[in-house]
């Protein structure tokens, strides 16, 4: 057994960044929907979810084409929560 451990991408989740950032971008969606019910057990406010995505909006996600669709999705939320703001 070795006490070797693997280094956690940007966001803390999954060693291959991609794969973190996807894993962050479902947390921001789900999180989103869970403020928009008015779910607030364990919910960020608005403005730290903001600051989350924003974090997540500066991650280059070059060729990999799951990161690519998390990317899209990213700025629709961006957008949406833009919206209800206004």
């Amino acid at each position: 057994m070795t006490d070797a451990t693997e280094k956690l991408g940007r966001f803390g989740h999954h060693p291959d960044p991609a794969i973190d950032f996807c894993v962050e971008v479902e947390i921001i969606e789900n999180e989103w929907l869970n403020i928009q019910i008015g779910f607030a057990k364990n919910t960020p406010t608005k403005d730290e979810l903001g600051k989350r995505l924003a974090q997540a909006m500066n991650f280059r996600v070059g060729g990999d084409l799951n990161a690519i669709a998390a990317k899209q999705l990213l700025r629709s939320l961006e957008a949406d929560m833009k919206a209800v703001a206004a």
